[in-house]
This record gives C-alpha cells, structure tokens and sequence, in this order.
C-alpha cells in the first residue's frame, strides 16, 4: 500500500514539474517576441527605446518595462 502511495506521490511531482517546464517555456517565448517589437533610437545623442506595437500606443522605455508591456497587454 505504501508502494502505491509513494507511486501516486512520485507521478504527481514529475506532472507539476512537467507543467512548471511548459509554463517556463511559454514565458520565454514571449519574452523573445516582446524583444523582437523593440525598436531603438537614437536622440540628441541617446539611445532610446520604443514600442509601437499593432493597434496600441506608442512607448517609450527602458527594455524591461517594455517586454512586460507587451506581454501584459497581449500584444507578445
């Protein structure tokens, strides 16, 4: 009985880290998309950097705060 117990145990664990893995990778392949809209200007001698996804606003940013943007607002 503690056999099948320990069995049970033991494939609940291996499907949660199976799932963490696949939200893991969903997260990094919208983190890529969101960087790929990421555009950079170049004012009055700074580097600037901008967002002006399709159907929203344009942004300006520092890159962290634009990839969350993006990924927040559905746009990656």
């Amino acid at each position: 009985m503690t056999l099948d117990i320990h069995r049970q145990l033991a494939g609940n664990q291996a499907r949660r880290m199976a799932a963490e893995d696949r939200y893991l990778e969903r997260m990094e392949r919208r983190e890529l998309a969101a960087e790929r809209q990421i555009g950079e200007l170049v004012r009055e001698g700074r580097q600037l950097l901008y967002i002006w996804p399709q159907g929203g606003k344009y942004r300006e940013g520092t890159r962290i705060d634009l990839v969350a943007f993006l990924i927040r607002n559905h746009y990656a």
